[in-house]
């Protein structure tokens, strides 16, 4: 199934509030607190920032699972039910 892709107005955050929210987090947890001198350096801490995030830091709106923890539960119960 394939999937259209939908862009946002320019200066409407609220469109698309999870993916704002994301990018706010990487900009303050991990962006601004570095100074890069290339692009694949940034890439080489984004990358990690993006591991630790999704698979080491719980999440209060998953139920304090990290997102891996999360997309392993929805799996087995998918595979169950469906």
């Amino acid at each position: 199934m394939a999937q259209a892709l939908q862009r946002t107005g320019p200066g409407s955050p609220w469109q698309n509030g999870y993916v704002e929210s994301l990018n706010g987090k990487l900009r303050d947890e991990c962006l601004n607190e570095e100074l890069f001198y290339s692009r694949g350096e940034a890439q080489v801490l984004v990358d990690w920032w993006r591991e630790v995030y999704n698979k080491e830091r719980p999440h209060m709106s998953l139920g304090y699972r990290t997102p891996a923890e999360a997309a392993e539960t929805n799996i087995t119960v998918d595979q169950r039910t469906g």
